[in-house]
């Protein structure tokens, strides 16, 4: 028997957050004034081991099922925040696809996926260039034998490789690096836009007030990500902006390019000219470099020495090696968090009550400060300021899976947006939060993923009176400082499965 579809409230929206392991996922039903709600999606991803019965939590396949089953297998829309692991590979595999059987209306991306757009073609270049390097640099250091210690360093590479690629298979880096059209990441996205009945949508920020079609009273206000290639680049909180606990910063180290490309399979991404460069293998053999390589940077054990000499030219210690290498992860870090800044932020508004609900992907610090004076003008003239529109939040999905650098602190009256800005007055006690994470898979990884950060986490159920959705936590509980009726009207807006939560946000006061 076919399984009933997913309702939406009479006014207002109904969320469907799934319980698919460390990513996101959401599903969102608004009421059209007919029988079949507009069904959209945000993004369907996960990281692989983090589901299963390990964590009590379905598979995928289960996951698209029900998505499938709730809207008929027919979605409205569909909006790709951004392009990483664990917010597309739910959509797509090479045998099978995963959303193969539905249909989609329309599709929404960030301009960062504008084939047209100058700046967005000049930031792909620049990261398909580093990421041929990084994959280059990866399989080095894996064919350098490496001892334990950087053994772990490979290992955490290949994590994040992962993210960048869409897959866990390290011996497909290097082709889907070369050809990033035939990474999962990038197949998921090119089913979305082949599947959609209308154009894809590629969305910039602050130009205008969107609109779903077929459905009243709601509106669509995009924060990020920013037009700007130095607020892309732009991840860490600085001073008051940060939580307290864990974060740290990655630097870009770009000497390992030219090493990893020594034999010039992968011109125009060596930060020097050729004439500057020898290559790897001419150094040792072909005069004038050999007689200094040779000396100087040679693998052969230096001649014994006696006592009181001088030590050898050719000593170990003088010698970098693959040294060079180990700094690969760093980069990886830095194209990571370059990639969750270009998340497309949207905000939801219910024009009746004026309730908002946020959804911010990844976005990091540079996108959040160039929301700082993001304003539109609406039909009237009225102009409507980020400032007021986080003011009325009521549903907040918490960036990053809660980490240490894309949920900004700070209070009201701070000038640059923070989670003090959310939630105010008559809002605030609706106040809601939604958390990606599978918090025992993240910090179970080296270095440790703190998501969510404790002092996020810890804020966010205050700030919200235990209000506070997590993938991996299937029971809510009830703070001490809240009332029975005050949790049981939250209750009555909450479902709780295995596949995942439903939340509804009525458009009334």
């Amino acid at each position: 028997m076919a399984m009933p579809l997913m309702t939406a409230p009479a006014s207002g929206v109904k969320v469907r957050m799934y319980r698919q392991g460390h990513g996101d996922c959401f599903l969102l039903a608004f009421p059209t004034g007919k029988e079949r709600p507009f069904y959209l999606l945000i993004d369907c991803g996960y990281k692989p081991g983090s589901n299963g019965k390990k964590y009590g939590l379905a598979g995928i396949r289960d996951i698209v099922n029900d998505i499938g089953a709730a809207t008929g297998n027919h979605l409205d829309l569909v909006i790709i925040t951004h392009e990483h692991q664990d917010h597309v590979n739910g959509i797509w595999k090479q045998s099978k696809p995963y959303f193969a059987g539905f249909e989609i209306g329309a599709a929404w991306f960030a301009w960062t996926e504008d084939p047209k757009d100058s700046l967005a073609i000049e930031l792909r270049k620049r990261h398909h260039d580093q990421l041929l390097g990084l994959v280059a640099a990866r399989n080095r250091m894996a064919a350098a034998r490496a001892p334990d210690g950087e053994g772990e360093t490979l290992r955490r590479l290949d994590d994040l490789l992962s993210l960048e690629l869409g897959t866990d298979e390290a011996g497909s880096f290097a082709a889907k690096a070369k050809d990033p059209a035939s990474s999962v990441n990038k197949q998921a996205m090119k089913l979305v836009k082949d599947k959609a009945k209308t154009k894809p949508k590629y969305i910039v920020p602050f130009e205008e007030i969107l609109r779903l079609p077929g459905v009243q009273g709601v509106r669509i206000f995009a924060f990020g990500p920013p037009y700007s290639a130095d607020l892309l680049a732009d991840e860490d909180p600085q001073g008051a902006e940060a939580f307290p606990g864990h974060g740290f910063g990655a630097t870009t180290r770009g000497s390992f390019f030219a090493a990893a490309q020594a034999d010039e399979s992968e011109p125009g991404i060596q930060p020097f000219a050729k004439r500057f460069g020898v290559r790897l293998a001419e150094a040792y053999t072909s005069d004038p470099s050999a007689t200094f390589f040779n000396r100087f940077y040679s693998a052969a054990p230096p001649a014994t020495e006696a006592a009181g000499s001088e030590v050898a030219d050719n000593a170990a210690f003088r010698r970098i090696d693959n040294d060079w290498l180990y700094s690969a992860e760093d980069l990886a870090l830095v194209l990571n968090k370059g990639i969750n800044n270009t998340s497309l932020a949207l905000a939801f508004e219910l024009e009746k009550s004026r309730k908002v609900l946020l959804f911010i992907g990844d976005a990091q610090r540079g996108s959040w400060k160039s929301w700082t004076k993001g304003s539109w003008k609406d039909g009237s003239g009225k102009e409507i300021t980020v400032r007021d529109l986080m003011a009325r939040t009521v549903l907040y999905k918490v960036g990053h899976h809660g980490s240490h650098n894309a949920t900004l602190a700070g209070t009201a009256d701070d000038d640059y947006p923070n989670l003090g800005w959310m939630g105010q007055g008559s809002f605030g006690r609706e106040f809601t939060a939604m958390i990606t994470a599978v918090k025992d898979w993240a910090y179970a990884q080296t270095p440790v993923w703190a998501h969510p950060l404790n002092s996020i986490k810890e804020e966010l159920v205050r700030k919200t009176a235990g209000r506070v959705f997590q993938t991996d936590t299937g029971t809510l509980e009830q703070p001490k400082n809240v009332s029975d009726l005050e949790w049981d009207e939250f209750m009555q807006r909450t479902t709780v499965g295995t596949l995942y939560f439903e939340y509804e946000v009525a458009d009334q006061e």
